[in-house]
């Protein structure tokens, strides 16, 4: 691990790079204090009882983005936006209540068969349609019914009452694969009423748990969505059939729709005959088959779940890396992993976290204390840019641009400051490309503000950060540094060609996987070394500058923050990287307010469930590309120039729609 006070030149087999730490308390020079584009917290993927969630549509959005205290109890979140992430398939369960388990007053399992014909928060649903589905208590309602008479207009009343941008998603239950949030608002407008109906559409056709043969019908009974393959759904068949609906999505809706793969790594790697897991290969077919539509992958939910046997996310053994890392998958935790990987070919290819919020395990959704799930909002924020008319467009192109951060336990806010710039250009910041020249000195600043407390309900101190002797609450964020990731991009590998297909493993084998051999921690810089103001609000706003020396090859540049120190034990390594999170449960919890419900080894309480969420707590700032002078267009730039035509032409449709 290198000192942050250190030049540091990276030669050999990693890119050739100087850097300089200068971020003394007297540096006030150009851009500090410039707080850049404030971003907006959202969440994409949770659920309700319309699948496997275990409460209702509108009581899942309202705690998400309403303010203060819900009536029946618990704390509400106040995200910006919201995305309602459901799975596909089907659901027996009317989704306007919440299930028995929710625990919330008033409410109580309801299925379909008990409500069909009723009007309930202005919805009247009369039938379940397409392929009959199951009977009395068990007759399911197809998720694209769902999508667009239930959710949709909850959506609709729920947008006018809050003033908050919703959208109407999905959880893709991909076929050949695990799961995949995916979003398409076309035709969404719920300040207009609008419809779902392109999102039900994608969920019908390309679910591998919505298997209806029918559909909507038109008045004359015919199919609406005609076409569907209900047969290629697992393997390497299926695989292909998920191309097969991420080419759908380009063709139809390129810049309307994303795609992004989510706790990629739970089910182990991929199988040619069943259907879990990704390698490296799925992803690089998404992002060559959806260019602007394909562009990332999601960290894992379930944060509160680690316990003395697994990692939280519901990752167990048999995950590819055998657990989670700082409360990611090793695909984005591990330095050098499957993301740096693709970065490594310049792909646009970028991180996001969600809640995928279920459930609060042994406590109900009111309950203060979780040991599975957290509310959206309540603990996972992703930051996209704000505009001055934001809309569910502006998610979208947020996402799609790589101009977007992910946070846990809200270690940083809203307005983080990450960017690069050379002598007399403009800043670049994450998802755009800096062209420079080769030995050219560049300037790399970062600003952010650790806020005065969190969401969690415990004021004692963090149990890991007492092995190292630092006391600290865990109702209070705190940031011990920040890490610079660099690697060298040396082009796209093409389909067939050697390495575009990496042979995967199951459990900590999958951990030892490296997919960019160029890739390093260039630099850690601590908070200690950094310009810091206290803010009245008991914030502080952190800054650092760094300056390097551009190579003649390409590269990129990344960050990643956390409240643990290097070799903190059972936590980090000596460079800081996390390790499996099960080891965090070999720390135990021996202060007084140290909550009932932790598990215990031999009556001890141990750093898990979510003790252990808002005792590891890590952010994570998408890249910043590097390319010399008179090279080739990396693809990140050449599908950012793809996106820009698009919206040009259809600037131009719509300008000629209008004239006519």
């Amino acid at each position: 691990m290198a000192s942050s006070t250190k030049k540091i030149l990276l030669t050999a087999a990693s890119v050739s790079l100087a850097l300089t730490h200068t971020a003394h308390a007297d540096d006030r020079g150009e851009g500090f204090g410039h707080r850049g584009n404030p971003y907006v917290a959202g969440d994409m993927h949770n659920h309700n009882t319309c699948t496997d969630g275990s409460v209702a549509a509108g009581y899942s959005i309202d705690r998400a983005v309403a303010t203060g205290v819900a009536a029946a109890g618990g704390n509400n979140f106040d995200l910006d936006w919201f995305t309602l992430g459901n799975h596909g398939g089907s659901g027996n369960r009317d989704c306007r209540f919440s299930d028995t388990s929710a625990n919330i007053p008033g409410e109580t399992t309801t299925t379909w068969s008990d409500t069909l014909g009723k009007t309930i928060d202005g919805i009247t649903i009369t039938s379940l349609k397409g392929t009959p589905n199951g009977t009395g208590t068990s007759a399911a309602m197809w998720r694209w019914q769902s999508i667009r008479e239930v959710e949709y207009p909850i959506i609709v009343d729920r947008t006018a009452m809050y003033n908050k941008v919703l959208v109407e998603g999905l959880e893709w239950i991909v076929p050949g694969h695990e799961h995949t949030d995916v979003a398409v608002i076309a035709g969404q407008n719920p300040r207009g009423y609008g419809n779902a109906d392109k999102m039900a559409e994608f969920e019908y056709r390309f679910d591998r748990a919505d298997t209806d043969a029918i559909g909507p019908v038109d008045v004359g009974n015919s199919p609406l969505w005609p076409g569907k393959d209900n047969v290629n759904n697992s393997g390497t068949a299926g695989h292909g059939k998920a191309l097969t609906g991420i080419q759908w999505l380009q063709a139809n809706h390129p810049l309307q729709s994303y795609a992004i793969p989510t706790h990629t790594e739970r089910q182990g790697p991929f199988s040619a005959s069943s259907s879990k897991g990704y390698n490296i290969e799925h992803f690089r077919d998404f992002n060559n088959a959806g260019p602007t539509v394909a562009f990332g992958i999601e960290s894992p939910g379930h944060m509160a779940q680690g316990t003395i046997t697994g990692g939280s996310g519901s990752y167990e053994s048999n995950a590819v890396g055998g657990g989670t890392y700082g409360m990611s998958g090793v695909y984005t935790a591990k330095v050098g992993g499957l993301w740096d990987g693709l970065l490594g070919e310049g792909r646009n290819f970028f991180m996001y976290v969600s809640s995928d919020w279920h459930n609060r395990g042994a406590g109900g959704a009111r309950d203060s204390f979780t040991t599975s799930d957290f509310i959206p909002g309540e603990y996972t924020k992703l930051y996209v840019p704000n505009r001055e008319r934001f809309s569910a467009q502006s998610i979208v192109d947020g996402m799609r641009s790589g101009n977007s951060y992910s946070v846990n336990a809200d270690i940083i806010g809203p307005d983080l400051v990450f960017r690069a710039k050379a002598r007399g250009e403009d800043w670049k910041t994450m998802g755009e490309t800096l062209v420079v020249r080769p030995g050219e000195r560049i300037t790399l600043e970062m600003e952010m503000t650790v806020p005065a407390k969190n969401n969690s309900p415990y004021s004692f101190n963090n149990p890991l950060l007492q092995q190292v002797g630092i006391n600290q609450p865990l109702n209070k964020p705190y940031l011990d540094h920040v890490d610079l990731i660099t690697g060298q991009i040396t082009g796209v590998i093409q389909p067939g060609a050697p390495g575009y297909a990496v042979p995967n493993a199951a459990g900590v084998a999958g951990a030892s996987i490296v997919y960019n051999q160029t890739t390093v921690i260039a630099q850690q810089i601590p908070t200690k070394d950094m310009h810091s103001d206290r803010e009245r609000n008991g914030a502080t706003r952190y800054r650092f500058r760094t300056t390097f020396v551009a190579s003649d090859k390409p590269m990129y540049i990344r960050a990643r923050g956390t409240n643990i120190p290097a070799a903190t034990p059972n936590v980090t390594d000596t460079h800081g990287n996390p390790l499996i999170d099960l080891t965090n449960a070999q720390v135990s919890c021996t202060d007084a307010a140290c909550p009932a419900h932790l598990q215990t080894v031999n009556g001890v309480k141990k750093v898990t469930y979510d003790v252990q969420a808002y005792s590891n707590v890590w952010f994570y700032a998408n890249p910043i590309f590097i390319r010399p002078e008179g090279t080739p267009k990396l693809l990140v730039e050449k599908n950012a120039e793809l996106a820009e035509r698009l919206a040009s032409r259809r600037a131009d449709n719509d300008h000629d729609h209008g004239r006519d």
